[in-house]
């Protein structure tokens, strides 16, 4: 390998690496900015008053109670609706 190879196969690496060193830190500055976003929504969550690991099992829970009150709700609603019928 002649000296002028070297000096280009040595000025490629270094260009790369800059590059490289580049993207680093702005993926860094990305993922810091991601985690503070995160930890600002953790405070959020546990200040409305939730644990953020039951998010899933709360969310299936209140799921599950606003289908008992619709169906509750739709059940007296058919109630009315029969009986206002028969005055029809």
């Amino acid at each position: 390998m002649t000296p002028d190879e070297i000096r280009k196969r040595i000025e490629n690496v270094l260009r790369r690496t800059e590059v490289a060193t580049k993207r680093k830190a702005s993926l860094e500055g990305t993922l810091k900015a991601k985690e503070q976003e995160l930890a600002v929504l953790l405070q959020e969550i546990r200040e409305a008053g939730y644990k953020p690991k039951e998010l899933v099992s709360e969310r299936d829970r209140v799921q599950a109670e606003l289908l008992k009150m619709l169906e509750d709700y739709e059940q007296r609603l058919t109630e009315v609706e029969t009986a206002l019928a028969t005055f029809e």
